[in-house]
């Protein structure tokens, strides 16, 4: 029988189980700071008891992990931390019904340091929170490997696998950020490394002992290099698997139809809410730092799938229509590849879709029609392809949020009356499509619109006074087409509106003064049209503008010197009017003037 170990202080159980002796000893480390304060708090905790040892285990672990995360200057919120209350009560702890702590979670609490290998100590934790600190960075420690009973791990928007300088800014990275020893976290369903400065190539070998891992999250790091074939070896259990907004190359593995429960997998080059980290294509446009080849066939098996991102990679071919088999599918987003032909009718026949985005390829010429004709749809984004077909005159679309044809060229057709069924539709975009009608009167049934651009279309006759009761519209875009009559005084009304593109079109009569109501309006032009009379001097409503353009109309009369109130005034445009007199020495503080006097 073992003997029974007997501790002759805290200082010896500590440096024998948990610390290293010298960073304990030396004056200032966190581990010194973590002890001198324990032993000031909690002297008498006996390190030869079970209660004493996990007390003085989690306060030593707490306590180096608020020192090594510069707890004393730069936390949020530190309610109750360091005290001598149990660390059951402190900000962010969560224990169980036995003191021990299950959870720890700072989230947004400005955390900025390492995290401390005496994180062992938590030798019961189960959550593990410390994401959106931004400044948490080196590596994760060795020692987490010992936290068995943990089941997720949340680190995302961070810093780590980079060194920071004293400001915060990343100098380089770090290799092995991720160490050997997590494959030992058998209860880990959850891992979410978002957001950091993780590189190098994907270790799949790390996670595939994970057997009860249901989350994967990869995305916005610094990986490198292909997607291992042994992807497919990932746990069965998986569900959620992204890898977006790193710098993979090579093909997607056919591997993956390997994972059949997963409902989510993310192979995109940048993240849909973020800015890129770059452009797949170089200077002589080939592929770079992006996936490859075609989609494969094997995607097919997975039928639980739910969301699907391949955008913004260099994928050929076309799509392959086992696609279909997936009857789940409720996002499908392969916008910016170079994917060719028809959308397969096994796709557009799939009945659960919510979001698809299949702008910037080279798919058509057939318009996917029935996409049109599903109730399920929120968002439809086709622009920016080949499609040489009619627009469509009937619509069953009553989730529909959002439709895009952007620059679809070969689009021709009418804007039909039935566009009023899509009283949901919050964006309208059919820039440069090739439509020549009217615009019909109904569109003034579409109350939830807040976005309208028809830019480059062949639209005739007067702008339908109906559009003034879209009360929700921020932005109206009809520049370049064919509109006559007058500009409607009744946009008065569109108290929202801050983008107002009229430009290049044939309308008539002045200027209404009553658009100087409108508070929120930051662009307006009105020009190159045939309108005439004097500039309003009513515009000082339009204390949100920066930009209004005139140019090439039939204006008289002087430039009103009201327009120098306007604060927020950056641009303004009178060329080519009959416009008389002097620019008003109140305009001379905007920081660009075009303007020519035409006799």
């Amino acid at each position: 029988m073992a003997p029974i170990i007997q501790w002759t202080s805290i200082e010896e159980y500590l440096t024998e189980t948990l610390t290293d002796d010298g960073l304990l000893q030396q004056i200032g480390t966190p581990q010194n700071l973590a002890y001198t304060r324990l032993m000031a708090t909690n002297p008498g905790l006996d390190p030869n008891t079970l209660q004493g040892q996990i007390d003085i285990s989690q306060r030593y672990s707490l306590n180096s992990i608020y020192y090594s995360t510069s707890g004393p200057s730069m936390w949020f919120s530190r309610e109750n931390w360091l005290s001598v209350e149990s660390p059951c009560g402190w900000f962010g702890v969560t224990c169980d019904s036995n003191g021990f702590v299950v959870e720890f979670s700072l989230r947004e609490n400005d955390l900025f340091g390492t995290l401390p290998s005496e994180i062992r100590g938590l030798s019961a934790l189960r959550v593990l929170d410390l994401g959106d600190n931004f400044s948490i960075y080196g590596r994760i420690p060795q020692s987490i490997g010992q936290l068995t009973k943990l089941r997720s791990i949340i680190l995302d928007a961070n810093s780590l696998g980079a060194e920071l300088d004293n400001s915060g800014t990343p100098v380089s990275l770090v290799s092995n950020a991720v160490p050997e020893e997590i494959m030992n976290l058998e209860n880990l369903v959850t891992l979410n490394l978002e957001t950091n400065f993780f590189g190098g190539q994907l270790a799949f070998n790390l996670i595939s002992p994970l057997t009860n891992l249901e989350s994967l999250n990869l995305r916005l790091n610094y990986f490198t290099g292909a997607i291992p074939s042994n992807v497919g070896e990932l746990p069965k259990s998986l569900l959620i698997l992204d890898l977006s907004g790193n710098t993979l190359t090579g093909t997607l593995p056919t591997e993956f139809g390997l994972l059949t429960q997963l409902q989510e997998l993310r192979v995109a080059q940048s993240d849909a809410s973020a800015v890129p980290k770059g452009t797949c294509i170089d200077a002589n446009s080939n592929p770079k730092g992006c996936i490859t080849g075609t989609i494969p066939s094997q995607l097919g098996f997975l039928t639980n799938l739910k969301v699907l991102w391949l955008f913004e990679n260099h994928l050929q071919g076309v799509l392959p229509t086992e696609l279909g088999n997936i009857l789940t599918l409720r996002e499908l987003m392969l916008f910016t590849n170079s994917l060719s032909g028809e959308i397969p009718a096994s796709v557009t026949g799939l009945q659960n879709l919510e979001i698809v985005d299949l702008s910037t390829n080279y798919l058509g010429p057939a318009l996917p029609l029935p996409f049109f004709q599903k109730p399920s749809l929120e968002v439809l984004s086709l622009g920016i392809n080949i499609f040489a077909d009619q627009f469509p005159t009937t619509f069953n679309l009553p989730k529909i949020r959002t439709i895009s044809l952007h620059q679809s060229i070969n689009v021709t057709g009418s804007l039909p009356n039935t566009i009023a069924q899509l009283t949901t539709l919050n964006s309208l975009d059919l820039y440069s499509c090739s439509l020549a009608s009217t615009i019909p009167t109904e569109i003034g049934n579409l109350t939830a619109l807040e976005a309208f651009d028809a830019e480059f279309n062949f639209l005739t006759g007067s702008i339908p006074l109906e559009l003034s009761r879209v009360e929700s519209l921020e932005s109206l875009n009809l520049n370049y087409n064919f509109l006559s009559g007058t500009v409607p005084g009744e946009f008065a009304f569109l108290q929202r509106l801050t983008f107002l593109d009229l430009g290049f079109n044939y309308l008539t009569g002045s200027v209404p003064p009553e658009l100087g109501f409108l508070l929120q309006l930051e662009v307006l032009n009105l020009g190159d049209n045939s309108l005439q009379g004097r500039i309003p001097n009513d515009f000082l409503g339009l204390s949100s503008i920066r930009k209004m353009r005139f140019e090439r109309n039939r204006l008289t009369g002087t430039i009103p010197k009201q327009l120098g109130s306007l604060e927020k005034l950056e641009e303004i445009t009178f060329l080519n009017n009959t416009v008389t007199g002097t620019i008003p020495p109140e305009l001379g503080n905007l920081l660009l003037w075009t303007w020519r006097t035409i006799f």
